[in-house]
Order: structure tokens, then C-alpha cells, then sequence
């Protein structure tokens, strides 16, 4: 089960250009020898968070967390590295639906047909895996992103995919983001996007947010560079709705018929809860 949570959790397109030709040397090689030269120069350059990095990373927060609901499909994938060296990729769809502060409902489909569900309805953490037909529930604690602490310690839920959707998650990338910078404009599903290389303690991050009135991240690749490997987690998102129709009966949860109870969760002390 802990796989499936691991899974649930937590293709730049370049323009073509025409063919031209001086000397043996193609556009491409000249785009492709500019592109690597700023990158190679900003990276050098920002032992910090760029200016420009910072003001895309604050408009986009800003504007997640004013959305008081919201809904997304994204496709995820992880590299798991197996015992003879080799790296494989693991992955699912992830469809979820917030609802703040406390309310959250995330199904995710592996790549080999398996489901789980998670659901915070205010009052109660509820994990379900269809395949196997097994849940568990806990006393939810408190708000979303208290929930998913509680996750992350319990289940070994990834939450860096998760941190982008936080209430407050400038001053989470303020601490989590030691040094960063602006590598260009990308195209990401026909979506015109500013792409940033940022850098935290133990993991590379990069982010292409979408230009325009809705500055929503379109594709995450996060590189855990203290892992052997370096394995990578990447989510590419293929829609949002920042005005959705959700009810508090969106976020109910009951469990099938048949389904038995597994302790995933270990129950807290009030205090520790609060």
C-alpha cells in the first residue's frame, strides 16, 4: 500500500524551425548553443533566488492561493531505482479537488490499473485502495496542509508536489528555495509558459508556469540530488478549473461494502494534533 501512496504522490516542445545552413551550422545548433550559454551563465550567477524568478514564483503563488477551491488532472511519474542500478519509471493520473481550508479529494489511477483514493473531509483523513479493497481513516487535524504533515510522517507521502498548492506557499518557497533562476519561455501543451531551475537543500526543482491571467504551474520535474541516481519525480498538468462547482458532499467518503480496515495510520495524542 505504501507503493501506491508513493505513486499517488507527491516534453518541453521547442518551435521547429526552417532549416538554414551557413557553414554546416543549423538554426537549431545556434538556438540550442544561446539556450545553453544563459542557462549556463544564469546558473553561475545565482548563488540566490533571481529577481525575475522570484516575482514569476510570488505571482503565481498569489495567485493559488487566492482561489478558495479548485480542481486539476495531471499525469505523474517516479523513477525507482532497482537493486542492479537501473532506473524505472513508475506513474498515474491524479485527478484531485480542493476545497479550502480543510476539505480535499485526490483519486489516483497507477499506470497498471491501480486505485487509491484520499479524502479529507474536515473531520476525518480516509485512504482507500480499490484493488485490494482496504482502507484506513484518522481524526483530521486540521487544515489542509496540516493534513498532508500528518501524511507525510505516517504514510512516507512525498510533499513536494504538494507544497505548490499551499495557502501560504510563498513564504514555503522562501524557505524551501535557496537559489534559483529565469531559463526562458517553453511551450508546455500549446501553453506559453516561463520556465525556472530552482535549488533547494537536497533537491533540484523545475517549474513551467503559464503566462497570462491564470499563472498555474503547467509541468514540475523535481531531482532528489542526495538519492543515489538522482531519481526524478514529474507531474504534467492537463487542466485546471480555479472556479469549479463543489458542494461539501464532494468530499464524503464511506467505505464499500466488503472493504476492510488496515491500520496505516497511527492515532495521536490530541495535543500533538493541534
Amino acid at each position: 500500500m505504501k507503493q501506491l501512496f508513493l505513486i499517488f504522490l507527491i516534453s518541453v516542445a521547442l518551435h521547429q524551425l526552417a532549416a538554414w545552413a551557413e557553414d554546416g551550422v543549423t538554426r537549431d545548433d545556434l538556438k540550442s548553443e544561446l539556450v545553453q550559454s544563459k542557462v549556463s551563465t544564469a546558473a553561475e550567477a545565482s548563488p540566490t533566488l533571481s529577481r525575475e524568478a522570484s516575482e514569476i514564483l510570488t505571482r503565481m503563488s498569489e495567485f493559488i492561493s487566492a482561489a478558495p477551491a479548485f480542481t486539476l488532472v495531471s499525469e505523474t511519474g517516479s523513477e525507482v531505482l532497482q537493486k542492479n542500478g537501473q532506473l524505472l519509471e513508475v506513474g498515474s493520473l491524479l485527478t484531485l479537488a480542493i476545497k479550502r481550508p480543510s476539505l480535499a479529494n485526490g483519486r489516483f489511477v497507477s499506470r497498471v490499473g491501480d486505485s487509491a483514493t484520499t479524502t479529507l473531509d474536515g473531520e476525518a483523513i480516509w485512504v482507500y485502495s480499490a484493488n485490494e479493497s482496504v482502507y484506513d481513516t484518522t481524526r483530521q487535524p486540521g487544515d489542509i496542509e496540516t493534513s498532508l504533515d500528518i501524511m507525510a510522517k505516517q504514510l512516507g507521502a512525498p510533499r513536494q508536489l504538494f507544497d505548490f498548492f499551499l495557502k501560504d506557499l510563498t513564504a514555503s518557497l522562501t524557505v524551501a528555495v535557496k537559489s534559483g533562476f529565469y531559463v526562458g519561455e517553453s511551450m508546455i501543451s500549446g501553453v506559453l509558459c516561463d520556465h525556472l531551475a530552482l535549488r533547494g537543500e537536497e533537491v533540484d526543482v523545475q517549474v513551467w508556469i503559464a503566462r497570462g491571467d491564470e499563472p498555474v504551474p503547467r509541468r514540475i520535474v523535481i531531482t532528489h540530488r542526495e538519492v543515489d541516481r538522482q531519481p526524478r519525480f514529474w507531474a504534467q498538468f492537463i487542466s485546471w478549473d480555479l472556479s469549479p462547482d463543489l458542494s461539501d458532499t464532494s468530499f464524503t467518503f464511506s467505505p464499500p461494502e466488503g472493504a476492510m480496515r488496515i491500520r496505516f495510520f497511527v492515532d495521536m495524542p490530541l495535543e500533538e494534533s493541534e
